[in-house]
């Protein structure tokens, strides 16, 4: 049986080494996952602003909405620790930490599949701006997950994580 598994890159962009690759990655992550946070921020006030006019008229969907707050609301608390920890990755990198990135590889790939769960729970009820930066944020995250990947294989004595 076949194994699929992730590519091992020998360059960041096709130009530039790895380590300067996870560097701007991880720069740039943070930066991202900070303005998805104040995206994401704003739509839970907006959905809470909703479902309270829902409450005052006893309406049905009062409790669909508030579900939907709560999910956003837990997703907004996966980024903010994500944020706080894509400043330890950048650390690490910089350092050459081996078992951090290896750690920060887990949460990260842990991080993906429940904010992709969230992400779809909410799905229908954010316009196109949010499901746009959504599915920007998540399409870069798995890039850099080989690049990540691809950098702890070259700096890894034995070559295998």
């Amino acid at each position: 049986m076949a194994r699929m598994e992730l590519p091992v890159l020998d360059k960041f962009c096709f130009v530039f080494d790895l380590k300067t690759g996870c560097m701007v990655m991880g720069l740039a992550n943070t930066i991202i996952t900070f303005v998805l946070t104040l995206l994401l921020i704003t739509f839970a006030v907006n959905i809470k602003d909703i479902s309270e006019a829902q409450m005052k008229r006893d309406d049905v969907e009062y409790a669909m909405s508030s579900v939907v707050y709560t999910i956003v609301v837990l997703l907004i608390v996966l980024l903010v620790v994500k944020f706080l920890l894509d400043v330890v990755f950048v650390y690490a990198v910089y350092k050459e930490k081996c078992s951090l990135l290896k750690k920060y590889c887990i949460f990260w790939i842990i991080f993906l599949v429940l904010y992709i769960i969230g992400f779809l729970k909410t799905l229908f009820h954010m316009d196109a701006g949010h499901v746009i930066s959504q599915i920007i944020f998540i399409a870069e995250n798995f890039y850099f997950i080989v690049v990540t990947r691809s950098y702890l294989i070259s700096i890894n004595e034995d070559g295998v994580l």
